[in-house]
């Protein structure tokens, strides 16, 4: 898989690392709000990873964000962020153009 922007791939780095260092933050976990924050977190690396590889593989951004979900144990806001981001990217993203559909 080519990456086609770098800065969105040093920004999903970024998120990732907000999301371990906070997901094992004692502070954090047991808050009322933890749920929220996850989903929000979540749904922003999704988004920065699908700009970073520019929609080419809708089927590897949400594993990938699902399986650092699962690695932070914190697997049920993760699975509907991704999910949900990536349907809707992926539904306006639209039908992409084949050489025999086009116009001449």
């Amino acid at each position: 898989m080519r990456i086609e922007k770098p800065w969105f791939l040093m920004a999903a780095a970024a998120i990732a690392l907000q999301i371990v260092a906070l997901g094992a933050s004692p502070y954090v976990v047991g808050q009322p709000w933890h749920a929220v924050w996850s989903f929000l977190a979540y749904s922003a690396l999704t988004l920065v990873l699908w700009i970073a590889t520019d929609g080419k593989r809708p089927w590897l951004v949400p594993g990938a964000v699902m399986f650092l979900g699962a690695w932070m144990v914190d697997f049920a806001a993760a699975a509907p962020a991704a999910m949900i981001i990536a349907g809707v990217l992926s539904f306006l993203q639209g039908k992409p153009a084949c050489a025999e559909s086009s116009p001449r």
